[in-house]
């Protein structure tokens, strides 16, 4: 391993991060402002947080990059562990710095200007970290006790949704655009981002390429939504920039308490319904269908899998509702169950109804469609839709075998065969995610004796497929505000396991990756 060479690259990340720590100043251009706003004395507390966030950042990242400089040597390789231990750096590191803002909007400021309303009132530190974590994997759950004043902390408020819209795929994007020979472990990990699922398949032969491909497919998107919120769905420019970001990410992270519910706009409804759908698909396919390679398109197993499963949640949630007479009118079960159902398969976690209200087996439909999650090459979290497809496959030619055991079968993927290590790879990673899932609700449980298995087993769940909201305690209408400061350590810490694929972290926690060899 190369400790040094990956300190260096993962200080040089947060020299970049303590640049977009400032971004949220230029937030006020969404707002009714004026020019006398920038010299104003609000315009200057609200500014504080992020300056002294972006300072104390750049500082860390140059104490880092001096430090390990001493000890580089720019001429050694990068191996698949330095990739791990870089992947998991950046997002520990964005968690942290990303996480200084609530801080000083908790603790610093209000002490030094009482008219500022603090954003926590105790364990000040866990629920920063916990709230910026849940931005930085785009998972959406909140410990947010009363929602962000808006005339307060509108920053605040812009730096959540754009800390999703930067951990969707902006920071994977920044390590292949500014690192694009970095080492075998972050390509492996790229590989998910690319759209290619196991077969490692690049859409173009540059890594570079792929990655300033796939942020100008991801801007297009963003800016694409931002205006048809704003001209269409006739949103301000300050809440059509906020779902923006948290809808292309799949962070589901809104500027009013209630959500989307709040708004109570169909025609949003339907707009964002629509592009979290498209956030759901690998990003490949976009590229495909802009070089006009339809033959991908039409090709490729997950994407048919994604629509064909989409399109039969819908119907057995509306079909459900619709037995059980939640809503009064067909239409209305349609556009609450249609939102809903996409939402959660996306990871999105948006939610325009409190789905807590449904019956059981609407919940477990639910709960099922969280656990599976979208594309990968998306921003999307849970399994993945492929991973799904090559169990099934799996089953069906294990059952297949059994009858004819002497001809030789392959799971096929895109009509590729998969070599046995993919498809063993993907069976170790179901089981480590369910044991993981298994071993936390019941650590949860322990931690919290006063919450209910359901509740307990959702906010695992939730946290690990990068959702949000869940069930009872940790309903749309609530937070994760109520547990422990130790619970929320261990779901901070499954929300990063769930963005970075489970495998990444836990190599880390072995003593053999410590090895030399």
């Amino acid at each position: 391993m190369n400790i040094s060479k990956s300190l260096y690259i993962s200080g040089v990340f947060v020299r970049y991060f303590s640049f977009f720590l400032l971004l949220p100043l230029a937030s006020i251009f969404f707002t009714n402002y004026s020019l006398k706003s920038f010299l104003s004395n609000d315009f200057l507390i609200k500014s504080l947080p992020f300056i002294y966030s972006s300072i104390i950042a750049l500082i860390f990242s140059l104490i880092i990059t001096n430090y390990s400089q001493k000890k580089l040597n720019f001429n050694d390789s990068l191996g698949r562990k330095d990739g791990f231990l870089i992947a998991s750096l950046i997002w520990i590191f964005a968690g942290f710095f990303g996480a200084l803002p609530y801080y000083f909007s908790s603790s610093l400021i209000p002490n030094f200007f009482s008219e500022v309303e603090p954003l926590f009132k105790n364990n000040i530190f866990i629920n920063s970290f916990f709230e910026s974590v849940s931005g930085i994997t785009t998972t959406g759950a909140s410990v947010f006790s009363n929602f962000p004043n808006i005339d307060q902390h509108y920053m605040i408020i812009f730096w959540r949704s754009l800390s999703q819209w930067l951990g969707g795929i902006g920071i994977i994007l920044l390590v292949l655009i500014i690192f694009p020979k970095i080492s075998v472990g972050i390509m492996q990990l790229a590989s998910d981002q690319e759209g290619t699922g196991p077969q490692k398949e690049r859409i173009t032969p540059k890594l570079y390429q792929t990655g300033l491909t796939l942020l100008f497919i991801y801007l297009g998107i963003t800016l694409l939504l931002f205006f048809v919120l704003y001209f269409i769905g006739n949103l301000s420019s300050f809440d059509s920039i906020v779902h923006s970001f948290s809808t292309v990410s799949s962070g589901g992270f809104s500027s009013y308490e209630l959500n989307v519910e709040g708004m109570d706009n169909f025609k949003v409804e339907m707009i964002i319904l629509i592009f979290m759908f498209l956030s759901g698909i690998s990003f490949a396919m976009f590229y495909y269908l802009i070089s006009a390679n339809f033959n991908k398109i039409y090709e490729n197993t997950e994407f048919k899998a994604f629509v064909l499963i989409n399109i039969l949640l819908i119907c057995l949630l509306v079909l459900i509702l619709n037995n059980n007479n939640i809503f009064d009118s067909l239409t209305e079960t349609l556009r609450y169950g249609a939102f809903q159902a996409v939402s959660i398969s996306t990871g999105t976690g948006f939610t325009s109804y409190n789905f807590n209200q449904w019956p059981g087996d609407a919940k477990i439909l639910l709960l099922i469609i969280l656990i599976i999650g979208g594309s990968s090459g998306s921003t999307t979290g849970g399994i993945k839709i492929i991973r799904l497809v090559i169990i099934l496959k799996s089953i069906y030619l294990e059952i297949r075998r059994r009858i004819s055991p002497n001809v030789i079968y392959t799971v096929k993927i895109n009509n590729k065969s998969l070599d046995d290590e993919v498809v063993s790879g993907v069976m170790s990673f179901l089981f480590l995610f369910l044991a993981l899932t298994i071993f936390s609700i019941i650590l949860l449980s322990l931690l919290e004796p006063n919450v209910s298995i359901t509740t307990a087993a959702s906010a695992v769940l939730s946290s690990i497929s990068n959702l949000g909201p869940g069930f009872e305690g940790i309903n749309p209408h609530s937070s994760y505000n109520f547990f422990s400061s130790s619970s929320k350590v261990l779901l901070t810490f499954l929300m990063l396991l769930g963005r970075l694929e489970i495998f990444t972290m836990i190599a880390l926690l072995l003593p053999s990756f410590w090895r030399k060899y």
